[in-house]
Parts: structure tokens; C-alpha cells; sequence
């Protein structure tokens, strides 16, 4: 009977296991078509040299070669680098806080502030790019002006045709957009954890600073780390709101590895090279999201 009856389970979890994996398929299908197989062509191009028409010509390393000695791709990638890691420090940091502050007011308005704070997530990033390139115009945009009006006028600037300001703008904008995930899932995290942790803590005399730092973070850490790569990947990739924004001007000052990228290819038919740079880059990211995943390790706690 025993025996029968473990049969018949192992019966069960076959067919379970099966179902699963047919309810998987589609998207594993979507995945191998969109992500996977365009990475391996890409990798294969990075050793080629194609312009778009004519056969495609093996010339093996040479165009990773050509990156050790362009000064244009490495500077690139050092703003996409600079966009990405105070971007998402920004990003994360601010999320936190939000997330601190939203815990402690009433359901009903905590509603009204995370939908408000979230918001910018939603929106199209082109979107995003307009709006603020009309806050940062020199002349009519909302920055500037409300410097005038509060009286502090020798204070505006031509945010965006500045290099020393450029590439902070644009961190700013990307922290404006993206740390309303992280408020959104660290709340989310925190809402989870059990009223009885707060209490204890409550008889120790802690304050809600010493809970959120002390308790709150460590418990939450793999909810953070998840909002970190996930950021971190968006601000890396990041075309379109610098597009928006400065074209990767003044000159080539905020100008990112997916602009360079896009130039090389379809303005000088550079297929193989601009290849090369999207794997240099694909290499630099899956570097920074193991840092990051090694020193936000998540741990594994009992409550």
C-alpha cells in the first residue's frame, strides 16, 4: 500500500513538474529569441568587421584592439560608468529614505505619497528627458526661473551646455526617476516583517533611527540589493534620457557607450566595432553587479 501510494505521488509530481515547464516555455522561448541569441550574434560580430551591407570580414581581436587606444569609447565609458554608479547610489539612498518616512504616517496618506513618489517609474524615460530639458533651459525653463523668483538669480546657470554641470543633471534626473522603486519595494519589505521585532526593540529604549538602521536594513538587505542591479542595469543602458537631454553634448561631454554605439553603427557603418563596445560594456556590467551582489550578500535571519 505504502508503496503504491509513492507511486502515485512520484505520478503526480511528474505531471506537476510538466505542466510547469509547459507554462515555462513561452518565456523561456521569448527570453533564447530577444536576450540570448542577440547576445551571442553580438559577441560574434565584436570579431568582424561588417558595414552593414557587404559580407562580414573575421579580423578576430582587432576591434577590442581599437578600444585600447580610442580615447572617445574609453571616455564614454567612464560617463556611463559615472552615470551609473551615482545614479543608482542616488537612487537607492533616496529610496530608503522615502521608504523610512512613508512607514511611519497613516495608510491613507502613505497611499497618496507612494503613488506620487512612484509615479516617475512609469514614465516613458523620452518622456522624462522633455520634461526636464524644459526645467533645465536657461532661458524660460522652471529651474532658473524660480531661482529669479526667490531672489536668487546669480545662481542660474546654463545647466546642460556646462561640463561641469552636464553629467550632474543628469544624475539628478535619473535619481528623480528611479528611487521611487526602491522606496516602493523597500516598503513593500517592510510592511512583511513582524510587529513583534518592533516591540522588543520598543523596551530597549530604541529609536525608530536605531530600528531602521539596525533592524529594519539588515532584514530587508536582499529586497535593497534587488532594487540596486535592477537600477544599476537601467542607468548602464541608458540611452534615451541622455539622447533627450544633451545628444551627449556640449561636444562629446555626457556622451554614454549606447550613443557612441548607435553613432558608430549607423552613422559610420561600424557594425563589428560598435559590437565590441556593447560587449566591453555587457562585461563591465556583470562586473559592478557582482561587486554589488558581494557586498550586499544577502543573510539569512530567524524571527
Amino acid at each position: 500500500m505504502e508503496k503504491h501510494l509513492a507511486i502515485k505521488r512520484r505520478k503526480i509530481s511528474w505531471r506537476k513538474a510538466l505542466v510547469s515547464s509547459l507554462f515555462l516555455l513561452p518565456a523561456i522561448a521569448f527570453l533564447i529569441f530577444s536576450v540570448y541569441i542577440p547576445f551571442a550574434w553580438n559577441g560574434v560580430l565584436s570579431f568582424q568587421k561588417w558595414n552593414g551591407f557587404s559580407a562580414p570580414k573575421w579580423i578576430g581581436f582587432d576591434n577590442y584592439k581599437n578600444l585600447l587606444t580610442d580615447t572617445i569609447a574609453q571616455h564614454d565609458l567612464l560617463n556611463s560608468v559615472f552615470l551609473a554608479a551615482f545614479s543608482t547610489l542616488g537612487a537607492v539612498v533616496l529610496g530608503l529614505l522615502l521608504a523610512a518616512f512613508i512607514y511611519k504616517v497613516t495608510e491613507r496618506e502613505g497611499a497618496l505619497y507612494r503613488l506620487i513618489i512612484f509615479l516617475p517609474v512609469m514614465l516613458p524615460t523620452a518622456v522624462v528627458g522633455l520634461l526636464f530639458a524644459f526645467v533645465f533651459n536657461p532661458e524660460m525653463g522652471l529651474l532658473n526661473n524660480f531661482l529669479r523668483v526667490i531672489g536668487l538669480g546669480n545662481f542660474t546657470h546654463v545647466w546642460l551646455e556646462d561640463k561641469a554641470t552636464v553629467m550632474w543633471c543628469i544624475v539628478a534626473v535619473n535619481i528623480w526617476k528611479m528611487s521611487g522603486l526602491t522606496m516602493m519595494l523597500s516598503f513593500a519589505s517592510m510592511k512583511m516583517l513582524p510587529e513583534s521585532i518592533f516591540e522588543s526593540s520598543k523596551l530597549e529604549g530604541a529609536t525608530y533611527r536605531e530600528q531602521f538602521l539596525k533592524l529594519i536594513l539588515p532584514l530587508i538587505k536582499p529586497t535593497v540589493l534587488l532594487s540596486a542591479v535592477y537600477t544599476l542595469v537601467v542607468n548602464f543602458k541608458s540611452y534615451d534620457i541622455v539622447f533627450v537631454l544633451t545628444r551627449g553634448g556640449p561636444g562629446t561631454t555626457s556622451q554614454t557607450v549606447p550613443i557612441n554605439m548607435v553613432k558608430t553603427a549607423f552613422n559610420f557603418s561600424e557594425f563589428g566595432y560598435a559590437a565590441s563596445m556593447g560587449m566591453i560594456l555587457a562585461l563591465v556590467v556583470m562586473l559592478v553587479v557582482a561587486v554589488i551582489n558581494r557586498v550586499l550578500k544577502g543573510e539569512t535571519y530567524e524571527y
